[in-house]
């Protein structure tokens, strides 16, 4: 009970704080006395953290900062050095990555157990005392070295000599000092334990002059000097009592552990983050007395965890109870380690990423080997229906270190009457119902359990929300399901329960609706209890019918690109037309000056009935080879062009076919339903592209009809007739995400195949490849292992092969 006792009030501020975002901590483990381990997401933006929430006031723990290799210039996996740093007595509990690098060098301050390795920057500093008080500022370095009663400057630490400094080299900078032989330098060794901001007494073991290159070691450091540093240090001779003081300010006296980062973006309680992009991020802080400290990761770049902005990532830690806290390095390098393992998900496709320092919590406590406690891992766990998880079981001793468990030994069980399924080896699946219940872990006597939501969808809605077809061209349904956690979930149609109101008016069977009679019906898809509707109205048209017959430029006007509006008009002319008295005259002129394309817009708002295959219109131009576009808005008011797919270059008047078949969107992410309305005629001017030159011109439009195609009646138990044509549709919906319905007609049965492709031409699925029926099929398809962007589908039969595309947004 204790567990969900820490949950229900970890999670109250946050959820306070983020009114529109619902966290769940799905794990809480203890770490060690005082320490707990949190995971924590908020599933439906997402997000998923990892929290280290320590209570320094029992005195077991101390914060010690690790340099990669316990060298300057290294980098080493944030697991390997909390492992190496692990012993009896100094046991590892977590470790978080650290300051921002270059070559494998800290960019800031870093101190370690008293020791500097690189002086400060101008961004802010982590520093902890050897009384354990803390700070986070910006700081400046100001070395000092005592001679006698003479006080000198140290100009920098464990960087390259320059003229007439003195530089202070220390074993985490090699082996050796890597100076040249002009100058002098002294070996000394500390009498006193290292601390900065202290004063630290040292005494020369040795001294060389122009020979450069001194040796380093775990106990000796050196002082070079060159020019005027070196004079100075010419003055001291070997057995001599030099005091060294590396100050740093504003900071606590006696630092002994220091870590750099960029942005404290907490400050007294105020979030003042100001990174505003999402990344994967890593955090320090502590609450306003300093007696809690937090390790905070937020992964990234992933389909499980967006990444967080500086202020979102504030206003979380604020939730937590922080009062302060400090941006460390993110991306890639963020890494967070609980008892040397890995408990964040770092982004980068190669797993945990080498970094140059961490930050680490260390217990004093001893590890037992002897078990005390079981721990199931998650504690807590939402999974949809359907769906698997594997659990880990972890056994810790009296001081929560990690014990050895034989995994022969671990059962589960599951609460009585829960709609789920367990195996010997944790492996859950999720029951087709939404439910509650307990996984029950047992071993040798001890016992633990994880409480299991089984989600389903709570919010269900279709689309198209309203659409208009025949008894001949088919709607198909998708759905958008979302679960109690706001977070998107596929849902077959097949799964569906799907209800007509108006039977007489149509069919539905797997969100494919098939119209009969004119009408108009309600659409009624339900699931798990959730319904939603839809309306469809059918309208049937036949034959060939007139919409305008152009004896009038009321309701029409003129705009365009690059075309010279001012001496560009439309008007009705009563010598050039083919029905009726008039047509319409669009005069154009334009002057060439290197953009590529020239448009003329006539437009206009035309309503059209029912679900036509093609829209006619008769034209006569001035015998250049332009190019017509019908343009149209769907029910959505998205917009599509219909082009005319050769040039409209006659200089008599003659009839031009625009196909419904050749409809494409203005917007790549537009889905195509009907009702339409016809908007505008497009023309792209031609010319020579002569810059400089003038174009001009008349073309005329008359007569502008629909077609519709023939009727096919349908019923029940009947099947439609067969198409004349192999025909592949678009898929609908379109963008999509994860799943979407690729149509296509057959005009003879044999073998058929359905192929995607990812754009560079290589295949991500076969859907089909078997002997179809002649008639219409419809089939889905599944992108959710597929990356966004544009895919290829491919249609063979008979010989024939068609392709479309299609995008896939997540």
């Amino acid at each position: 009970m204790n567990k969900f006792l820490c949950l229900s009030i970890f999670l109250l501020i946050p959820a306070s704080v983020f009114s529109q975002v619902k966290f769940d901590t799905v794990n809480v483990k203890q770490i060690g006395e005082g320490a707990f381990h949190y995971s924590v997401k908020a599933s439906s933006v997402p997000w998923t953290l990892e929290v280290i929430e320590i209570d320094l006031t029992n005195g077991i723990y101390s914060l010690e900062t690790v340099k990669a290799q316990d060298r300057l210039a290294a980098y080493e996996k944030t697991s390997s050095m909390s492992a190496r740093k692990s012993m009896p007595g100094h046991e590892v509990i977590a470790a978080i990555n650290g300051d921002f690098y270059s070559g494998g060098t800290p960019t800031n301050l870093q101190v370690l157990n008293g020791e500097i390795l690189t002086k400060p920057i101008n961004r802010e500093v982590f520093g902890y005392s050897s009384n354990s008080e803390m700070f986070i500022n910006t700081t400046s370095y100001d070395g000092v070295l005592k001679i006698g009663e003479t006080t000198n400057s140290i100009s920098n630490v464990n960087r390259v000599r320059n003229s007439n400094q003195i530089i202070f080299y220390n074993h985490f900078f090699g082996s050796g000092t890597s100076t040249n032989n002009f100058g002098t330098e002294l070996t000394l060794k500390a009498i006193d334990p290292w601390v900065v901001n202290g004063e630290i007494r040292t005494v020369v073991v040795s001294k060389s002059e122009n020979e450069g290159n001194s040796s380093l070691t775990d106990s000796t450091f050196v002082l070079s000097g060159h020019g005027a540093g070196a004079i100075i240090l010419n003055s001291v001779s070997s057995g001599d009592t030099l005091v060294i003081n590396h100050k740093v300010a504003p900071a606590t006296d006696a630092l002994k552990e220091a870590v750099g980062g960029s942005a404290k973006f907490l400050n007294n309680g105020v979030n003042q983050g100001n990174w505003p992009e999402r990344h994967p991020r890593s955090a320090l802080g502590f609450n306003a007395d300093t007696t809690k400290f937090y390790f905070v990761t937020v992964d990234g770049r992933q389909s499980s965890s967006v990444g967080m902005t500086l202020t979102e990532l504030g206003d979380f830690m604020l939730g937590i109870g922080a009062h302060n806290a400090l941006n460390l390095d993110g991306g890639g390098s963020t890494t967070l380690v609980v008892h040397n393992e890995v408990a964040n998900s770092p982004s980068d496709g190669a797993g945990e990423r080498s970094v140059a320092n961490a930050l680490m919590l260390v217990s004093n406590k001893q590890k037992t080997g002897t078990l005390h406690r079981l721990n199931i891992d998650p504690s807590i766990k939402k999974i949809y229906r359907n769906k698997s998880f594997t659990y880990k079981v972890e056994g810790t001793d009296e001081n929560y270190f990690p014990v050895n468990l034989n995994s022969q030994d671990i059962t589960f069980s599951l609460s009585e009457g829960f709609d789920a399924e367990i195996s010997n080896t944790g492996l859950f699946e999720a029951g087709t119902n939404p439910d509650t219940g307990y996984v029950f872990v047992e071993y040798n006597g001890y016992r633990d359990s994880s409480l299991v939501e089984i989600k389903g969808i709570t919010n269900f809605n279709l689309f198209p929300e309203q659409a208009v077809t025949d008894n001949n061209q088919d709607i198909v349904f998708f759905n958008e399901s979302y679960d109690s956690d706001g977070i998107s979930q596929s849902v077959s149609n097949a799964n569906v329960s799907w209800e007509v109101e108006n039977e007489a008016v149509g069919t539905i069977e797997n969100g494919v609706f098939k119209g009969l009679e004119e009408g108009v019906t309600n659409i009624i898809g339900t699931f798990d209890g959730v319904s939603d509707t839809s309306q469809v109205e059918v309208q049937i048209g036949s034959g060939i019918t007139k919409i305008e017959n152009f004896e009038s430029v009321e309701g029409f006007s003129l705009d365009g690109e690059n075309i010279d509006l001012a001496n560009s008009s439309i008007s009705a002319s009563e010598n050039m037309f083919t029905e009726g008295e008039k047509a319409l005259k669009i005069d154009y002129q334009f002057t060439y000056a290197g953009t590529p394309s020239t448009w003329a817009y006539v437009r206009t708002d035309i309503p059209v009935f029912g679900v036509p295959d093609t829209i006619l219109i008769d034209g006569l131009t001035d015998g250049k080879e332009h190019l017509i576009d019908a343009i149209v808005t769907d029910n959505n008011g998205e917009e599509f062009t219909i082009r005319l797919k050769r040039y409209a270059d006659n200089t008599d008047f003659e009839e031009y076919y625009l196909s419904m078949e050749n409809i494409q969107a203005s917007d790549p992410f537009s889905s195509f339903y009907y009702p339409i309305r016809i908007t505008g005629i497009g023309i792209k001017l031609k010319s020579e592209q002569q810059t400089g030159e003038t174009y001009s011109g008349s073309l005329f439009f008359d007569n502008m009809r629909l077609s519709y195609p023939k009727k096919i009646n349908v019923s029940i138990e009947e099947n439609p007739d067969v198409p004349s044509e192999t025909r592949l549709q678009q898929n609908y919906p379109n963008p999509f995400n994860p799943s979407t319905v690729i149509s296509f007609r057959l005009a003879q049965s044999g073998v058929t195949t359905l192929k995607v492709y990812d754009m560079l031409g290589r295949e991500v699925s076969t859907l089909l490849n078997e002997n179809m029926s002649s008639g219409t099929h419809n089939i889905p398809f599944n992108g959710s292992n597929l990356a966004s962007g544009i895919y290829i589908y491919q249609l063979s039969a008979k010989g024939k092969t068609i392709t479309r595309r299609m995008t896939l947004i997540k």
